[in-house]
């Protein structure tokens, strides 16, 4: 995850809730939901044995088609 997108998704954070942690602690957490994101998207549309059409016809939730 880019590190603007970070630091923006921290500022959303310290919006909504009063945290009493280090700002690295909540990076370092929304690097490890990310990559877990990432890891369970790939498990269930990306490496199936299907074609790429039918890849593209299955796209998940919230994300572009393009993507």
């Amino acid at each position: 995850m880019p590190d603007s997108n970070k630091n923006q998704a921290l500022d959303n954070i310290k919006e909504r809730f009063a945290l009493e942690v280090l700002d690295d602690y909540i990076k370092k957490a929304l690097g490890k939901k990310w990559r877990d994101h990432k890891s369970t998207l790939k498990k269930q549309y990306f490496k199936k044995d299907i074609s790429l059409e039918e890849k593209l016809q299955n796209v998940p939730p919230r994300m572009l088609r393009y993507q």
